[in-house]
């Protein structure tokens, strides 16, 4: 397993490729609800110090932080993967994003239903926009900007959802800053 750091296409062959050495679960994952959807990789570092080029405007990904925790209703935030535009469709060799916005638990309960939602304070959230996540996306990030920061925060970990890239769909993502807070993680793998 490596981790491909960098690039917009999994064919890009000027990205940082790193072999994983570590992978932590979360103990208490249950793959019918979803709950606790998320691990931690670890990857070796690179033999050579990567440099940023002269006025490169790029900065490195934050996780949460304790004044910045909870996925608010209606921030603005987006997300990231290579999964396929349509349930059937091949799985993407570019990186796809798009915007999507925090929803209230009652509102996601409303429009998935009680069996599909996650449960309530389960580190579980919803967000709805004109993306959505699709197959092959799911451990993609979930990333949101704190205004008036330029700073991006990686505030879920896409999980799942109903249908497939269907916009106006909510999907389901794992809440990073509740895991942090509440969990320690598993055994190493």
């Amino acid at each position: 397993m490596v981790a491909v750091i960098g690039g917009a296409s999994l064919d890009d062959s000027t990205v940082e490729r790193l072999p994983i050495v570590e992978t932590h679960l979360l103990d208490s994952y249950n793959p019918v609800t979803m709950v606790g959807d998320i691990a931690l990789l670890r990857a070796a570092l690179p033999t050579t110090p990567s440099s940023k080029p002269e006025g490169d405007t790029q900065s490195t990904l934050r996780l949460p932080n304790d004044t910045y925790r909870t996925a608010a209703n209606g921030e603005l935030c987006y997300i990231f993967g290579y999964g396929s535009g349509s349930y059937d469709g091949p799985i993407s060799r570019t990186l796809h994003y798009g915007t999507v916005l925090a929803l209230e638990l009652d509102r996601c309960i409303g429009m998935m239903g009680a069996v599909v939602a996650p449960p309530t304070d389960s580190g579980m959230f919803c967000a709805i926009g004109r993306s959505d996540a699709c197959k092959g996306d799911s451990g993609g990030g979930y990333v949101c900007q704190r205004p008036p920061s330029t700073q991006f925060v990686l505030r879920g970990v896409i999980s799942y959802g109903v249908g497939c890239g269907a916009p106006g769909t909510p999907g389901v993502y794992t809440d990073v800053a509740y895991y942090l807070s509440h969990f320690p993680i598993g055994p190493t793998v």
